[in-house]
């Protein structure tokens, strides 16, 4: 259903809903001159002369057909468009013209009711606002020659005439501002629906760009070391004695076994996290450094596990902190290979009280203020194009905060950079392995 249709089916069963509070009013009353005249006297005393009962009821007979007919003909079967909704509401005007005509005229103080149907009517169109406005002022305005006002007290006939007409432009003044006014706070809302709308489908576009890039970074972080290490044992295969050969081609099919499972997990409605929210084995922490096999190619990567470490075990998935690890380390690795003279990349495994500490730190390019502070961001990358996708860190992190870790990066441009990964340990086995110690 479009908006235009949309708009108009409320219009409409705003209309009948109000429609029939009106006819319930009328029904009230002459239920109630039926059962309790004296009553009935009292009640309308307060209010307009009675109507007119013929000519009151033909109106009262028209509009309830009029509603039965917009319930099952238009709305029943999804009919709603704003040229009916329109006629109705200027109909409605019309109708309420007659009403008034037969009880009082411009004496009756009903006469506020046209701001119903202009009020509706601010909810189609500026063109249907004014039309029906201009209605209601005419409607108004019969009312002066359909049902003329009394004389008035003798001695106050032109007074009373003067407040009569005054009501009339008083009205007109009063549907225009407010036509005006409630009309612009209704584009009002319904430009913010709009733009809630194409926000939401901006987020929806961004999310899905987000998980086809997760997917791209996960299957070149995760395939990049044993694609690697397939090919360099490929390209030495023909000067490799019998005995390494064999040993090569049994890392080999290791290696493509690894392939197979990493692009089975890209396959995931996960998107390569399948292990997050699942228990896993106990596993050493020091099993980390055999995570950064090769990592550091020609660079220098040392390796601390220290002391506090040493034995302690966690049950959170080795396969999604290898991988963070890994891009941690490969990126500290490029930014050390973008600064000559640098030393290499250290890494260091540590426990402190429940949460395990890995601190990874470079002596590289480094990176500015602005660029460590955005470096979370998706899609921020310092690489050159084509190099990098951006990702690494904010996966890291999205990855830490689901297992209640966290990661924390400080940097200096020109001297390097730190990166520090926590996440919590089961304090279960973390006794059990110090006892063990």
């Amino acid at each position: 259903m479009s908006d235009e249709q949309s708009s108009a089916e409320i219009t409409l069963r705003l209309f009948v809903v109000a429609r029939w509070v009106m006819l319930v009013l009328i029904a009230f009353g002459w239920t109630l001159q039926t059962i309790s005249p004296g009553m009935f006297t009292w009640v309308v005393s307060w209010f307009p002369p009675p109507p007119e009962p013929a000519g009151t009821a033909a109106v009262v007979i028209l509009l309830v057909l009029g509603n039965l007919w917009v319930r099952l003909r238009v709305l029943g079967r999804g009919r709603a468009s704003t040229t009916i909704a329109g006629v109705h509401l200027l109909v409605d005007s019309v109708a309420l013209t007659a009403l008034l005509a037969l009880s009082g005229g411009v004496t009756n103080s009903f006469t506020t009711m046209y701001f119903v149907p202009m009020t509706l009517a601010t909810q189609l169109s500026p063109r249907w606002t004014w039309a029906v406005a201009a209605a209601s002022l005419l409607g108004f305005a019969a009312l002066f020659v359909l049902a003329p006002a009394p004389a008035g007290p003798p001695g106050h006939e032109h007074h009373f005439l003067g407040h009569i007409r005054g009501m009339w432009v008083a009205f007109g003044m009063s549907a225009a501002f407010m036509t005006y006014f409630v009309h612009r706070i209704a584009l009002s809302l319904s430009r913010q629906r709009a733009e809630l709308t194409r926000l939401r489908l901006a987020a929806e576009q961004d999310r899905q760009l987000a998980a086809l890039g997760t997917l791209a970074a996960g299957a070149a972080h995760e395939l990049g070391s044993p694609l690697g290490t397939v090919a360099m044992l490929v390209g030495d295969l023909g000067v490799m004695s019998e005995a390494e050969r064999g040993d090569a081609i049994a890392t080999i099919r290791q290696e493509l076994r690894r392939c197979k499972t990493i692009v089975q997990q890209m396959s995931s409605p996960e998107l390569r996290v399948p292990s997050l929210g699942r228990a896993s084995e106990a596993w050493p922490l020091a099993r980390l450094a055999d995570e950064l096999h090769d990592s550091g190619g020609e660079l220098r990567l040392q390796i601390d596990v220290d002391a506090s470490a040493r034995g302690v075990s966690t049950s959170q998935p080795i396969e999604v902190l290898g991988q963070i690890v890994r891009a941690v380390v490969a990126n500290a690795v490029d930014a050390c290979r973008a600064r000559a003279g640098s030393t290499g990349v250290r890494l260091r495994v540590a426990v402190e009280g429940d949460q395990a500490h890995i601190t990874v730190i470079d002596d590289g390019a480094g990176m500015a203020p602005q660029a460590a502070a955005a470096a979370f961001d998706p899609f921020f990358s310092t690489k050159p194009e084509g190099q990098g996708m951006g990702l690494g860190l904010y996966l890291a992190r999205a990855h830490l905060r689901a297992l209640g870790g966290t990661i924390e990066l400080a940097s200096q441009l020109g001297h390097g950079t730190t990166v520090e990964v926590r996440f919590p340990l089961t304090e279960a086995l973390r006794a059990a392995a110090g006892a063990s110690v």
